[in-house]
């Protein structure tokens, strides 16, 4: 009986050891790390005028150009997306996430990922990366070959764990933070910059932008910490 527990015993903290160095939740994989650096992208408004239809798709695309002009994420986006290090500190009830220089991280020169970041080759254990980006939309909403142009604007926020795991860069974690979209406009004509920047201004989406941030990066906090709640 006295073999059977110490084997039990042992057994235990081995289970405890493993569990600890393979890091089977993400909090268990955060706790191990002194510092986790956020990284922000924050992408240029550009157009998606949908010019030609999908593949297979029995409508017509908008026959609308892009144009070049494009228009940055303004201050008070860039101010909301700061919040994310005090909400992952505090739903992690950790201090160990902070503010990183996405200008220092190395990108692919080739290839498909081309442009991208190349976290691997970074070297950090374990990074977050918030994306931000909006588009300018032309949409066609005519059925049966017609063509109905429909404008919007549209703005997402993307969150993203990363993680070394035996030599290859593995996605621990991600969480789609805004994806918010004005009401459409039609129009009968293709309409150029000028025209979306007058009737889709970016604040307009400034206070849906700020509660995503928080709510949904609470609500990915909050889900992983009953995954290590379980686990433990």
């Amino acid at each position: 009986m006295k073999n059977l527990k110490r084997i039990s015993t042992v057994l235990i903290m081995l289970a405890a050891i493993t569990l600890q160095v393979s890091g089977q939740t993400l909090k268990e994989r955060i706790d191990q790390v002194k510092e986790i650096k956020v990284y922000f992208s924050n992408l240029d408004v550009r157009h998606n005028p949908n010019t030609n239809p999908p593949p297979g798709s029995q409508n017509k695309g908008t026959g609308c150009p892009a144009f070049s002009e494009t228009t940055p994420i303004p201050a008070d986006y860039i101010e909301a997306e700061k919040q994310v290090i005090d909400l992952l500190n505090k739903g992690f009830a950790t201090t160990v996430f902070v503010a990183g220089d996405i200008s220092i991280v190395p990108v692919f020169t080739e290839g498909i990922q081309k442009g991208s970041q190349d976290w691997l080759k970074l070297g950090e254990p374990l990074v977050v990366w918030i994306n931000t980006f909006g588009t300018y939309n032309v949409e066609n909403m005519g059925l049966m070959g017609d063509v109905n142009r429909a404008n919007s604007l549209s703005v997402d926020s993307y969150l993203a764990f990363y993680g070394i795991i035996d030599g290859k860069m593995k996605v621990l974690g991600n969480k789609n933070l805004v994806n918010v979209k004005t009401p459409t406009v039609k129009t009968k004509d293709c309409d150029d910059y000028a025209y979306f920047v007058k009737n889709f201004p970016l604040s307009s989406l400034s206070d849906a932008f700020k509660t995503g941030i928080t709510e949904k990066t609470s609500d990915f906090t909050v889900k992983e910490m009953a995954n290590y709640d379980k686990a433990m």
